[in-house]
């Protein structure tokens, strides 16, 4: 009796830790934003259209996230079921950092992405060193935290803070786009990452060091 009592507390128990278990994603808003940029922040790359004074300002459409809570994005040892609608750039940014988590797999990988970063991810795939460097780069990850994202001729920037087993920290951009009503990821070469994108970039580096 007694091991049948302590099988139903034991079944209750898992059924109420997963009961409260749920998708959790950031906000996803759209503001107004004046972003200032000191000139001489390191990384910087000319820009004369948007100095003002010793700044770059920058007038973005978009969202700052206040903290670490805000921007918390959920990973599955938090929970994630490791699906989403991909509603919004963060969504699909919850959905990479499980497949990141889980190894990097190829069909999950170009799922997340559109179609036009196909070149991207068959330089990544198509090279077994690559792909290996690749894969253990995303198991190293152990969170991320979206810090600001905002639109930026005809997509969506992401500057999001990585967080990696062991300690170290690192401020990274991700450029999505909708396509069919989902956000996806669009492998975007730096060539044409204009001095906003740099500049907006180099200046969270900065402030992350």
């Amino acid at each position: 009796m007694s091991s049948c009592k302590c099988l139903i507390a034991a079944l209750i128990l898992w059924a109420g830790n997963h009961a409260f278990a749920a998708d959790v994603f950031p906000q996803f808003v759209k503001n107004k934003l004046s972003f200032t940029v000191p000139r001489n922040t390191p990384g910087c790359v000319s820009d004369p259209g948007s100095l003002v004074g010793t700044n770059y300002v920058y007038q973005l459409n978009g969202q700052v996230f206040a903290n670490s809570v805000s921007g918390h994005i959920q990973s599955l040892a938090d929970g994630f079921s490791g699906k989403s609608d991909g509603g919004s750039p963060w969504k699909t940014l919850t959905e990479l950092l499980a497949v990141y988590q889980r190894g990097s797999g190829e069909t999950q990988i170009r799922s997340l992405y559109t179609k036009s970063s196909s070149e991207f991810l068959n330089q990544v795939y198509g090279d077994a060193e690559v792909k290996a460097r690749f894969q253990e780069m995303g198991r190293t990850i152990s969170g991320m935290q979206a810090v600001m994202g905002y639109d930026y001729g005809g997509i969506y920037m992401a500057q999001v803070k990585l967080q990696f087993k062991g300690g170290h920290q690192e401020m990274t951009q991700f450029c999505f786009a909708l396509d069919g009503g989902r956000y996806k990821l669009i492998a975007l070469p730096m060539q044409k990452l204009g001095p906003a994108l740099m500049n907006i970039g180099s200046f969270l580096n900065w402030k992350l060091n």
